[in-house]
């Protein structure tokens, strides 16, 4: 007899009962299913969440660091590498409008004798209050003085011509005096002076942000060669 391949009717069919389970155990699986994946989106949410906090602390810490690195440790007011990047913004920001910008350079008269006389903690001490008594000198927004190196400060004032830069000078000399920091070492007083170059400029092509710096600290030089706690303001060698 001839097999037969075709399962009989009765056979092929399932339960009611067996449909039920398998349709309850797919059920079960589609819920399992959304679940996991629910799990996997909170945590992909979470990992998010996460990285956000992580890079914006980062973002936080680097900004602190960027102005750590341009403020002096000991004083507290902008070092030489800020004052570097804010004299070349304002030197062409001044071309641009062909506005003055003056710089003025400060020098603690023989503070070097100070720290011999008094020892290193006490000429510390020393700077930081001239470096908080020359930061309250200036007013406007825009200027700014920072710590050149060792006992010398920089001033950079845009927009400011040469009889504006005297006064802010004239004014930071009358308030270093005013301290009565003692100085029995020092030649012109008892107490600690300051001596003071001014340069003036309208920016040109011709010329770069350094150049002004120079002429400042001529005129600081020629400040200290004439008796020192005095202002001496740059002017051109006429040939």
């Amino acid at each position: 007899m001839a097999k037969n391949w075709f399962p009989d009717k009765a056979s092929s069919l399932k339960s009611r009962e067996e449909l039920l389970g398998e349709n309850a155990l797919l059920y079960k699986e589609v819920l399992a299913s959304r679940k996991a994946a629910s799990i996997t989106a909170d945590l992909v949410v979470e990992q998010f969440v996460r990285m956000e906090k992580i890079n914006r602390s980062l973002g936080e810490a680097n900004t602190v660091l960027q102005k750590i690195s341009t403020l002096d440790g000991l004083t507290g007011i902008p070092n030489r590498r800020f004052h570097d990047g804010i004299l070349e913004q304002e030197w062409r920001r001044c071309r641009r409008s062909r506005q003055p910008l003056s710089v003025i350079m400060v020098d603690i008269d023989y503070f070097k004798l100070f720290n011999d006389c008094y020892g290193h903690p006490a000429g510390d001490r020393c700077l930081q209050r001239v470096a908080e008594t020359l930061q309250m000198v200036i007013h406007r927004a825009a200027d700014t003085v920072a710590r050149y190196g060792g006992e010398e400060f920089v001033y950079v004032l845009p927009e400011s011509d040469r009889h504006s830069a005297y006064s802010v000078a004239e004014n930071a000399r009358i308030e270093i005096a005013q301290l009565q920091i003692p100085h029995e070492q020092s030649a012109v007083a008892s107490y600690i002076t300051i001596s003071i170059g001014i340069a003036t400029i309208i920016p040109n092509k011709l010329l770069d942000h350094s150049s002004l710096v120079q002429h400042a600290d001529k005129a600081l030089y020629m400040a200290k060669k004439n008796g020192r706690n005095r202002i001496e303001v740059y002017a051109p060698e006429r040939k």
